[in-house]
């Protein structure tokens, strides 16, 4: 059994909060509630839940069992590993002969992987926990790859004080270069384009006028 603690002053909001966090129901757990008064028993009351449920139902394992399911159907070997499992980022590492088909060209497959995943078992929840998948290291190498091109673009806007327009990415790809220029001197970026793919404009700025923000 895995048992979390959450605390605050309405029984009721702190129970739906649990339950949404952990993205699970009611009859899925075990809730105990503990109250405690304010100092020499005044002021307001402040409530502590423990929410206890099976191994089997912790968010990071219901993703392993999602994404084997997945690849099974697939017809694709895998073995899954859970990295990371927390309230806001889970993070599965995939180990396959087929590695190559799993990523797809430029990524595409794993992309699209993660983002049915994410939808799939975050659907109606109002507390996003983000999966990130990960096989062969290639979204280290990727970001790696990615930092290199943002900085070389920055380099390039700064010598001719001409924007930069970089080939079109998916939205994991364009966080990491609006990251990597967030801190750099002289430079915006500014995503261009409709739906899930877009360019990124990395344009000169004299430090005069107002930083715009990356729009997503």
């Amino acid at each position: 059994m895995i048992t979390r603690e959450f605390t605050g002053k309405d029984e009721k909001e702190l129970i739906a909060k649990a339950l949404d966090t952990l993205k699970l129901r009611e009859d899925q757990v075990k809730i105990e509630k503990e109250t405690k008064g304010g100092f020499l028993g005044l002021g307001a009351k402040e409530i502590t839940i423990k929410v206890s449920f099976d191994d089997d139902l912790q968010f990071g394992n219901r993703a392993i069992m999602y994404i084997k399911d997945l690849l099974e159907k697939m017809d694709i070997e895998a073995k899954i590993y859970l990295v990371e499992d927390n309230d806001e980022r889970v993070l599965i590492e995939i180990e396959s002969p087929d590695s190559a088909m799993i990523i797809g060209r430029q990524g595409k497959n794993l992309e699209a992987i993660q983002t049915i995943v994410n939808v799939a078992l975050n659907r109606d929840a109002e507390v996003w926990t983000k999966v990130a998948i990960d096989i062969g290291n290639y979204r280290y190498r990727k970001e790696r790859q990615l930092k290199r091109t943002a900085l070389q673009a920055a380099g390039h806007v700064r010598r001719t004080k001409r924007s930069v327009v970089l080939d079109p990415m998916n939205p994991f790809e364009r966080r990491i270069i609006h990251m990597t220029l967030k801190a750099e001197p002289n430079v915006i970026t500014e995503s261009e384009g409709e739906g899930l793919i877009k360019s990124i404009k990395v344009s000169y700025s004299d430090g005069k006028e107002p930083v715009k923000e990356a729009q997503e």
